[in-house]
């Protein structure tokens, strides 16, 4: 009975870590989402920060606190084998050089969590100069790692 027990803890532990994409198709389109609602978001604070659209604290430092959490989710799926064909702009130099590319996500992830705090604090020239970092690798991911 306890050969019984482990055996379906064990499976079950397994199936939690398993990828939830059926096909690359799956993790492209889910990658894609996620980059769209970070895009999404960060225009919003792009538009505030150029003087475009009226700053709102409150706002911009909510848009953040999502994209901090959104930068979490597209790296599964990149890891996905197969989601480096298809519908996609992502360049083969992501797999290539995955340790480089790994490294600017963190750098992003970190970016963004930097600017989720700073933006908490109601400082607006401060939230202005986090998010210019943040934007600089952006870019700089974009130009490695991305067709246009």
């Amino acid at each position: 009975m306890k050969k019984v027990l482990l055996a379906g803890c064990v499976m079950f532990a397994a199936s939690l870590s398993a990828s939830p994409f059926e096909k690359p198709e799956d993790a492209i389109e889910y990658r894609q989402a996620a980059f769209t609602m970070i895009a999404t978001n960060f225009g919003d604070l792009a538009e505030m920060v150029k003087g475009r659209k009226d700053w709102d604290q409150q706002t911009f430092s909510q848009r953040a606190q999502f994209i901090s959490q959104l930068t979490y989710m597209p790296e599964e799926a990149f890891k996905v084998e197969g989601t480096d064909k298809g519908q996609t702009k992502a360049k083969p130099e992501i797999w290539s050089d995955w340790e480089g590319f790994s490294a600017k996500l963190d750098k992003f992830q970190g970016d963004m969590a930097n600017l989720a705090k700073v933006s908490l604090e109601g400082d607006e020239r401060a939230t202005k100069r986090a998010f210019g970092e943040a934007a600089k690798n952006c870019k700089s991911c974009h130009s490695d790692y991305k067709y246009r």
